[in-house]
């Protein structure tokens, strides 16, 4: 979820993370991972995130509050 943050060009920190873990991730199985921004508050952005199977079976899920960090900080992004 972290990676989000790229697609906005902005350096941030983890504040808040909570995983939610709801089946085995078998090693040698392929998974889809996906993360997306839910929201922005200041400059505090919400994230949420999937972790599935190639049957799309959700594996487990995520969500995250990343802080935004330096010069973007004092700007509306």
């Amino acid at each position: 979820m972290g990676k989000v943050c790229r697609f906005r060009e902005v350096r941030a920190v983890t504040a808040e993370l909570s995983v939610e873990y709801l089946k085995p991730v078998r090693v040698q199985d392929e998974i889809v991972v996906e993360g997306w921004e839910t929201e922005q508050k200041g400059r505090n952005l919400f994230h949420v995130g999937e972790i599935r199977n190639a049957a799309g079976d959700v594996l487990a899920r995520g969500k995250g509050r990343f802080v935004i960090i330096g010069e973007a900080a004092g700007k509306k992004v």
